[in-house]
């Protein structure tokens, strides 16, 4: 499926009919998304347009005197400008009144997002970021229910603030995507940036539509915020009490969500492969609670009224998105590789899943180099001892000496987690088989979640 934005209008001349061309065909409509939708349609795709309706739209005094809009529509245009309780009605359930917008009839979808500036005496108080949240939200939204393939971002339309706060919102729906989909799939999301000719006098020509632009967003491994505890019960509790204040629900469900991310992130970023199979992580379905959840405290918090916002903290949302997509990007590689938690495991598997001859699941994370190093780890500690290896669990240090007591952080990081006085080993007929000691398992929580 192809899903279609494009910033609303209502301006003179909005509603008559242009002739664009588009792959060398000829269509006539009033917006380039519409002509965009119908050319993908005619070549057998699904394809849908929604309109951003900037609250502001409507405070047009010029508006009843447009040709191409009823008369129902001029009427309530006309109430808003000079009803202060009609007003006040409209600021805080605008959607009634985009409805009767001849674009809506025609577009499969509308949202109305908030405003920056004055208009018509009412001033607006969004920000950038609040307005590029408003659009990231309900792209999220859309792709939850039913999964799109291309995102088309029609900017032939609107004040350049809003037009900006599309491409934005694309660009970070795009980063989204990307880092839940480290494993391939066979057909990744494309972004595209589409618009016309300038669309000026005489309007009785043929104007040429650009579909191709491709939007690119680069992502990387790395985890947005770091933990302020270094426990798996507290690591981001502080942070989740910024996004859910005092619902005390909320703020367990998001710091469990978002340190379980961090401790699995920091496991495969520090090369210590047997801690993945000591831990269980979330399922998917659990992240996408955790990401409806970040949906819903965004809308509750920007719906109460058009006129303000909260002036809410971008930077705190965007990374909580990311977080959330970088867990269940996570999750998705473990579940493809069948790396799960296991009373223990054997080298050879994690010779197979994180090796350098194996599938070395690392080059999905862009990793590459911990696989060699992990192979040489493994190959000094485990193969050069396997003659040793008795049937019964024993501490590695009993068959290689040279540790304390006591975990050291540095030492545990340098051995990919293969420390000797934290690792039990034992040999069952050829295969050597390893899990961590219960008494050192909160010492490697905190280790991981410390770095």
């Amino acid at each position: 499926m192809k899903m279609i934005y494009q910033i609303g209008r209502l301006e003179r001349g909005a509603f008559n009919y242009i002739s664009f061309n588009i792959n060398g065909k000829i269509y006539q409509s009033q917006l380039t998304s519409f002509v965009l939708r119908k050319f993908f349609q005619e070549k057998g795709d699904i394809a849908r347009v929604v309109l951003i309706y900037p609250i502001s739209l409507l405070l047009n005094k010029n508006a009843p005197s447009f040709e191409g809009i009823s008369e129902e529509f001029k009427e309530l245009i006309t109430k808003l400008l000079n009803d202060q309780t009609e007003l006040t009605k409209y600021l805080s359930n605008p959607c009634f009144y985009f409805e009767k917008h001849p674009h809506s009839i025609e577009a499969d979808d509308f949202i109305v997002i908030h405003s920056i500036g004055q208009y018509e005496g009412v001033d607006f108080s969004a920000t950038l970021g609040e307005l590029i949240l408003e659009i990231f939200i309900d792209m999220v939204s859309r792709y939850q229910k039913e999964p799109f393939s291309e995102l088309y971002l029609d900017i032939s339309s609107g004040h350049n603030i809003y037009v900006s706060a599309l491409l934005e919102a694309g660009r970070l729906f795009l980063t989204f995507y990307k880092l839940q989909n480290f494993h391939p799939q066979d057909e990744q999301l494309k972004v595209y940036i589409t618009f016309s000719d300038p669309i000026l006098l005489p309007y009785d020509r043929i104007f040429k539509i650009h579909k191709s632009f491709p939007l690119e967003a680069k992502v990387f491994f790395s985890y947005p915020e770091r933990p302020s505890e270094y426990s798996l019960e507290q690591g981001y509790m502080k942070f989740a009490r910024q996004l859910a204040k005092e619902d005390r629900k909320i703020k367990r469900i998001l710091n469990a969500l978002f340190t379980y991310g961090y401790f699995f992130y920091s496991a495969i970023k520090n090369n210590t492969p047997l801690v993945l199979y000591t831990c269980n992580y979330h399922l998917e379905e659990d992240i996408d609670r955790g990401i409806q959840i970040l949906i819903d405290l965004l809308k509750n918090n920007l719906a109460q009224t058009y006129q303000e916002t909260p002036n809410l903290n971008f930077d705190l949302f965007r990374k909580s998105f990311l977080m959330l997509a970088l867990y269940k990007g996570i999750v998705r590689v473990l579940k493809t590789y069948g790396v799960i938690k296991k009373d223990e495991i054997s080298i050879s598997e994690i010779k197979e899943k994180f090796g350098e001859e194996g599938k070395n699941l690392y080059k999905y994370f862009d990793l590459s180099q911990n696989a060699p190093y992990l192979s040489h780890e493994m190959s000094n500690t485990f193969e050069r001892n396997k003659d040793k290896f008795e049937k019964e669990y024993k501490l590695l240090k009993e068959y290689m000496g040279g540790e304390s007591e006591e975990i050291h952080p540095r030492n545990f990081l340098a051995h990919c987690g293969f420390e000797r006085n934290c690792v039990y080993v034992r040999k069952k007929n050829e295969e050597i088989l390893i899990k961590y000691k219960e008494d050192n398992l909160k010492d490697i929580e905190k280790i991981l979640m410390r770095n």
